[in-house]
């Protein structure tokens, strides 16, 4: 009977790693930690593994933004001046600093199975004590490629355990927000770089859509590049006329020189030529001759 219970849990325990896809790791530190996790759900197929540029990844990181929702409860906190419904950056320049080439590496290393999880402690809470460890905020999500798209999941913002929601601080009993992310929405900047997200949240994004986005990254570079300054027009330049200049003293008198002495023998021409034919007219009388 022992040995039946015996190889029994070692089947079931056979079966259980078989099943099993545990994580793998990228990077873990004080700071965070990234890492590839399967995604058990047979819809899922992710354009991995996928090289996107360092800058390309850090971009769509800082263009991640939390907005407190305009609720019932939230707009009377801002009536009272007890809520703040601003739209926050979702990372620290220190936080893309430690994900973005960490994230990069990831997406060029998984598989079409696998998302890249993510997990940033605030730091300011960083510390070495074990009880203030407990209160270190924290950020967490998943992001994959789809075509040209990046899709990213927050399932933790700025969240600690047994933090309360400050969706209305005239609560007597705030509500414990389990992930920090109850009373907020994830939106992105520019609005133009944002895709909508065709897939069924319901199984492996998750039931919120306000926690989601999809930003075609291709677009967002163009969006951020900027314009190239306008090219003047080109200048006419204006044509300077010479105004007429008089010819030289000397070359109009030896040109008028020439034109009377060309005209004198032109003129003494004339006068051979009119003397010959006078001579022709009246010959010279033959004398006769002497007896």
């Amino acid at each position: 009977m022992l040995s039946i219970v015996i190889l029994s849990c070692l089947a079931l325990l056979i079966v259980g790693c078989a099943g099993s896809h545990p994580t793998i790791p990228i990077q873990e530190t004080s700071i965070g930690s990234v890492f590839l996790e399967p995604v058990s759900d047979s819809s899922f197929q992710a354009s991995h593994p996928i090289k996107l540029s360092e800058t390309t990844v850090g971009d769509v990181l800082r263009g991640i933004h939390t907005k407190e929702k305009a609720g019932f409860l939230l707009l009377l906190g801002k009536a009272a001046k007890s809520t703040n419904l601003n739209d926050i950056r979702t990372f620290s320049e220190d936080e893309i600093a430690f994900l973005t080439p960490h994230v990069t590496a990831a997406l060029a290393q998984a598989n079409s199975t696998q998302r890249v999880g993510f997990r940033v402690h605030s730091t300011s809470y960083i510390t070495s004590s074990a009880k203030a460890a407990q209160q270190r905020e924290t950020t967490a999500g998943y992001l994959f490629a789809d075509g040209l798209s990046l899709h990213i999941v927050l399932t933790q913002y700025r969240h600690y355990p047994g933090k309360r929601s400050t969706a209305s601080q005239k609560e007597p009993r705030p509500l414990p927000d389990a992930d920090g992310l109850r009373d907020r929405e994830v939106t992105f900047l520019p609005e133009g770089a944002v895709r909508s997200d065709v897939y069924d949240r319901s199984s492996w994004i998750g039931k919120s859509e306000d926690r989601s986005l999809a930003i075609d990254y291709q677009l967002l570079a163009r969006l951020l590049t900027p314009p190239p300054p306008p090219t003047p027009p080109p200048q006419s330049v204006p044509v300077v006329t010479a105004p007429p200049q008089a010819p030289p003293v000397v070359k109009q008198d030896t040109e008028l020189q020439a034109f009377k002495e060309e005209m004198k023998a032109l003129r003494k021409k004339v006068d051979e030529q009119e003397a010959e034919l006078q001579r022709l007219k009246n010959p010279p009388l033959k004398k006769k001759p002497t007896p």
